[in-house]
């Protein structure tokens, strides 16, 4: 008996573990991870988990020094990657492709592709990667038939204006992990909420760029401020509202792993 207790309780601490990396809908603060050192970069890991989409799933900031270059030191073909341009100026190299982009800019990076940073300022420069594997089997052909991996210059995009604020469409294509993905940037003035509280299948990530907002997330309400990842696991209730003073600026990104998403 006490073999088979002992083989039960081992049993249930292992599914236990195995469920401890899935990660749930809510607001993943910045602030509040550890900074380690890797290759000459700052590393701050703000998720790292798996979704009902995703078989992994990683967001972390970059802070590269002055003059330096970070460059990663595997290809893999098994994960794409989404760059974020938190503060500074940074030469991207994507393969052959090289530009310098401040703030906001964003790279798609497809599975496979080589990427690199470099710091040409004065100042440290800082960059979210997101990171991520489909529970769909990556589709290489998929992603390079809908176009190359690309950069995405924040101020050469299109600003459309509404009383809400501001939009700008990033992007909305097929790539290697998804059937369809999509990025926007949403500006939301004072007092005005995105949309009323709704649910989609769909998961969905949005990054804070700058500002605050209270998001909805099934029948609570959280703030979410500059630098914080807001996680929408399927299904759930979800709406962002800014209740400050000020603009706010925040990315919604959707991946589609279902062609009735």
């Amino acid at each position: 008996m006490k073999v088979i207790f002992t083989i039960l309780i081992m049993a249930i601490s292992l599914g236990a573990n195995a469920q401890s990396d899935v990660l749930k809908a809510g607001v993943y603060n910045l602030d509040n991870n550890k900074t380690i050192h890797i290759r000459g970069v700052e590393k701050r890991t703000i998720i790292s988990g798996k979704t009902l989409d995703l078989q992994k799933f990683e967001i972390a900031t970059f802070t590269i020094s002055a003059g330096k270059v970070y460059t990663q030191p595997i290809i893999d073909s098994q994960f794409e990657q989404l760059i974020v341009v938190k503060s500074g100026n940074v030469t991207l190299t994507i393969n052959d492709t090289t530009k310098t982009v401040a703030a906001y800019s964003i790279a798609l990076i497809l599975a496979g592709d080589k990427i690199s940073f470099k710091n040409n300022a004065n100042e440290p420069a800082t960059f979210y990667i997101i990171k991520y594997k489909s529970t769909n089997t990556a589709d290489i052909k998929r992603g390079h038939d809908a176009g190359p991996s690309v950069i995405k210059d924040w101020s050469l995009l299109k600003v459309n204006k509404s009383t809400k604020g501001e939009t700008r469409a990033i992007f909305d294509r097929p790539t290697s992990m998804f059937g369809r993905f999509d990025v926007h940037a949403t500006a939301l003035n004072p007092g005005f909420a995105s949309h009323d509280p709704h649910t989609h299948r769909v998961e969905e990530l949005i990054l804070m760029l700058n500002g605050s907002v209270q998001e909805t997330i099934a029948q609570d309400k959280f703030d979410a401020h500059a630098g914080d990842c807001i996680y929408l696991s399927s299904g759930i209730l979800h709406g962002p509202k800014n209740i400050s003073n000020e603009q706010c600026y925040y990315l919604a990104i959707q991946w589609h792993n279902l062609k009735t998403d």
